[in-house]
């Protein structure tokens, strides 16, 4: 039985991750990242808000949890850099690695940025009526407490 829950749940989540993703965050990423007057592309805002998250962490660390080659983070990082939104220190235990942290411009710009995208998912799901987002609200507050227990 066991199994075969474990297999309905594993394809509904392989199908409805892609769903929520072409219906919400295309459109906020086309409304919400156009409006903004620094040239930051998407990967830009994932490290951002990471970093907010987490705080400080090294070049290698944000690649593994984003699942962004390293090549690759150098160039996102030296952005983030001269665009004044990260700050890059030596880390102490070990001198070879570089620790990210996010300033205060990009703390500004997460801020900015996570007030669009409330308000651009609510324009989004306005054309639903109450009963759908009463279900909708507590089927995801239903998927955030399963998924605090996996962390």
């Amino acid at each position: 039985m066991k199994k075969e829950i474990l297999d309905s749940v594993a394809y509904d989540l392989f199908t409805t991750l892609p769903l929520i993703h072409r219906n919400i965050r295309n459109k906020l990423i086309k409304n919400v990242i156009t409006n903004f007057k620094e040239d930051i592309a998407p990967p830009h805002f994932e490290i951002m808000k990471l970093l907010e998250e987490a705080g400080m962490l090294h070049v290698a660390e944000i690649g593994e949890r984003l699942l962004i080659a390293r090549p690759q983070m150098t160039h996102l990082i030296d952005r983030l850099v001269e665009l004044d939104i990260v700050d890059r220190e030596t880390n102490e235990e070990d001198r070879r690695m570089l620790n990210i942290r996010l300033k205060d411009k990009g703390m500004t710009i997460i801020k900015e940025r996570d007030k669009q995208v409330i308000n651009a998912t609510r324009e989004a799901l306005s054309g639903l009526t109450d009963d759908e987002l009463r279900v909708l609200s507590a089927s995801l507050n239903n998927i955030k407490e399963v998924f605090s227990k996996l962390e």
